[in-house]
């Protein structure tokens, strides 16, 4: 699944580990627009227990972060448009 978010594309994924109990989710950010093409963000990963939460949550929780990523280094970036 990938959405566009402050020049973004966010792109974010999820499977099972291997003994099929946690769903290792991974949102990768990459600058789209020209203003932001060269940023390079860290991707998130997060491991979420498939017990508590089923696969559209935790893709939810892990765009929500790296949206809340992008946001962080926006407002560092330009705190002005913020």
């Amino acid at each position: 699944m990938a959405v566009e978010y402050r020049g973004f594309r966010v792109t974010v994924d999820a499977k099972a580990d291997a003994t099929d109990t946690q769903w290792l989710c991974r949102a990768v950010m990459e600058g789209v627009d020209a203003q932001v093409e060269t940023a390079k963000l860290p991707s998130v990963e997060l491991a979420i227990p498939k017990l508590k939460i089923d696969v559209l949550m935790a893709l939810s929780v892990v765009e929500q972060t790296a949206k809340q990523a992008v946001d962080e280094w926006w407002h560092a970036r330009q705190p002005e448009m913020a």
